[in-house]
């Protein structure tokens, strides 16, 4: 005997849809929250460490000094923000917050740099945010190298043409050369976009599933329901798969604006990021049809969509690194579907992987969504019956 009599399961989906599409709110919310949400994570999610106010205090006042400060302005990374006359004046404006960090040029720079014999420049620094002082403090350890070896270069040409041996090299002439793979301008919204499309379909899909079946409750229609002929895997194929076509439009629809708006680069399959989408919203309509099991109301539906949420975004390796994480915390991460799909969806559009790099992922995500909906349904049917 089939569980699922296609004329019933079309009539329900359709039924979902009537019920969905009349009020146009809703509409705004299935489509227009989604574009809004990567619109604001867009331009508000941005680690990039730029437009670093600087208090410069420059005893030295020489050429040397002049052009080692330079560089930092002409990075494109540091404001001058002040230069005060001496180092106590620097930190009161640090200690007001008008300032990320004081540069500090004692007397004999120049003459300690042209003598070979080494200075030292103080740097002194806002350390409340230890991620942002952390990526201050290599920026200006790379400028200050910068400076050392051009000067050095400089020293080592004119002791050469001074000898006459244009052929004299520096044993320490060794340069770096950088090249950074995926994300060449190592633009932190590339990063974060992509894990964004997997945070609002995770929402998506299920608060709206959870509640749909909740709303069934509250309304006294799940009675009538449990009495009809309907089977409980068609009540659930058809209250689940008009939300899963729906979280499938919003891929198609944020993965089109992060790519034409943002210029997140797509280097990956689209036709594997659309099966990889319908892995992870078959664990996401499992979770919100668990979730319908324990709430009696959609206030609580949305509860606990949000409980569920919260330690999902913390566990996915989204914002804060898996590794980072406690070993006990790090086991608990496997059991977080939205893990795996920030993890496939980053390879796709970053990386530009296929199938045969992130099977592991898939079938993680495949066996973990069918694990989920097969609890899901027969705890479902159970309640039905």
């Amino acid at each position: 005997m089939k569980w699922i009599r296609g004329n019933i399961l079309k009539s329900m989906v359709i039924k979902e849809f009537k019920q969905v599409l009349r009020d146009r709110r809703m509409i705004g919310v299935l489509f227009g929250s989604p574009v809004a949400m990567l619109l604001i994570f867009g331009y508000a999610a941005n680690t990039d460490v730029t437009g670093i106010d600087m208090v410069l205090v420059d005893e030295d006042r020489s050429a040397a000094s002049r052009d080692f400060t330079r560089r930092f302005t002409a990075s494109g990374y540091f404001r001058l923000e002040a230069a005060p006359d001496s180092p106590a004046e620097g930190t009161r404006l640090l200690d007001a917050g008008r300032a990320d960090m004081m540069l500090h040029i004692c007397t004999g720079f120049a003459s300690d740099v042209k003598s070979g014999r080494g200075t030292a420049v103080q740097l002194i620094l806002d350390g409340s945010d230890s991620s942002r002082a952390s990526v201050i403090m290599a920026y200006v350890n790379r400028i200050t190298g910068d400076y050392s070896f051009g000067y050095l270069q400089d020293r080592i040409r004119i002791l050469a043409l001074a000898r006459g041996t244009g052929g004299v090299r520096s044993k320490q002439s060794v340069r770096l050369a950088e090249r950074a793979l995926f994300n060449p301008d190592l633009a932190s919204r590339n990063f974060l976009l992509p894990g964004v499309l997997g945070l609002l379909i995770a929402l998506i899909t299920i608060m709206l599933t959870s509640m749909s079946v909740v709303k069934e409750r509250e309304s006294g229609t799940m009675e009538q329901i449990i009495v009809s002929p309907l089977r409980p895997m068609e009540f659930v194929a058809g209250k689940t798969l008009p939300f899963a076509i729906i979280g499938f439009a919003d891929i198609c629809v944020v993965t089109l604006i992060a790519i034409a708006w943002f210029r997140v680069p797509f280097n990956g399959s689209f036709a594997l990021l659309l099966m990889s989408g319908v892995l992870f919203i078959l664990s996401t309509l499992a979770v919100g049809l668990y979730i319908s099991t324990v709430s009696r109301t959609q206030q609580q539906a949305m509860l606990s969509t949000f409980l569920f949420f919260v330690p999902a975004i913390l566990f996915s390796g989204f914002v804060f690194p898996i590794y980072a994480m406690p070993i006990p915390v790090q086991a608990v991460t496997f059991l977080n579907p939205l893990r795996y799909f920030i993890t496939i969806i980053r390879g796709i559009f970053l990386k530009g992987v296929g199938a045969g790099v992130l099977w592991p992922e898939m079938l993680a995500l495949f066996a973990l969504g069918g694990a989920l909906l097969f609890f899901s349904v027969r705890r479902f049917s159970g309640r039905m019956e």
